[in-house]
């Protein structure tokens, strides 16, 4: 089974085949947003649990804040 990383870059590749520039624009993101999830959990997978102050600084982080 593939993985959502994997089927994103899938997605991507073949959106790249045709000259829709809105299905490519979207799976550029979706590919982008999958490879950020992906890190993501490599990273929680091998740290400790964070606190909820490092939670709060990692959301401001994907919505663009400081």
């Amino acid at each position: 089974m593939k993985s959502p990383l994997q089927l994103a870059a899938l997605e991507k590749a073949q959106a790249y085949r045709t000259p829709d520039l809105d299905r490519r624009a979207d799976s550029s993101r979706n590919f982008a947003e999958a490879k950020i999830a992906d890190a993501i959990e490599r990273a929680l997978a091998v740290a400790p649990p964070l606190t909820t102050a490092q939670v709060k600084r990692l959301s401001g982080l994907l919505r663009g804040g400081r």
